[in-house]
């Protein structure tokens, strides 16, 4: 199959290859990316941070670093009492921008590398059925492998590129969404604490 793929970078699909290759590329830069943002750089023990989010707030900030946890915990905490939950909620809504930032950029990628395949595999039944015209018997069968190749090269690549990238998205769509249940949770954490320490005084 590899060769065959190999092989209809110089058929008349080729276009559709390099397309491809194109879209592919851009999807491994995203993926790239946002895994090592979602998974390595905002990684922290999200249990124990909270645990000390309930206790004392102010040394959960060590723990957090640049996770953007950090910055609804801050907004929360240099906030006066009656407007801690609109200052988190501002930080809250510039955080999901930058927590969810090009993941969608992935399903995009899935469905153009799909609908770029089933193009090239419409062309190369195109280039299969003119090879049916007024040709010798050589050139019918030329024509016709040529197409057929082309047709099932170009759905195949679209595939490969396609599936990887959505099930890519679906994955850290996931961590995206673990991400902002964490940082909803943390608000909360620091909410309680201002209202007791509130109360206390």
């Amino acid at each position: 199959m590899l060769s065959s793929l190999l092989t209809a970078f110089q058929g008349p699909g080729a276009g559709f290859m390099y397309a491809l290759t194109a879209v592919m590329a851009f999807g491994l830069a995203v993926l790239l990316e946002r895994t090592w943002l979602l998974l390595l750089r905002w990684s922290v023990d999200e249990d124990a941070v909270l645990e000390t989010l309930s206790s004392d707030p102010e040394a959960s900030l060590g723990p957090l670093g640049n996770h953007p946890t950090g910055r609804i915990v801050r907004a929360g905490l240099d906030a006066p009492g009656d407007a801690v939950w609109d200052a988190m909620g501002a930080a809250a809504a510039r955080v999901q921008v930058d927590v969810s930032q090009r993941v969608p950029y992935l399903a995009t990628v899935g469905n153009i590398a799909t609908m770029l395949g089933l193009l090239g595999t419409v062309y190369g039944l195109i280039v299969a059925f003119q090879g049916l015209g007024d040709a010798s018997a050589v050139e019918r069968a030329t024509r016709l492998s040529d197409g057929i190749a082309t047709a099932m090269a170009t759905t195949a690549y679209g595939l490969l590129v396609g599936i990887p990238a959505l099930a890519a998205h679906a994955f850290l769509d996931g961590r995206v969404q673990q991400l902002l249940a964490f940082s909803e949770a943390a608000a909360s954490a620091v909410a309680v604490h201002r209202v007791r320490s509130g109360a206390d005084d």
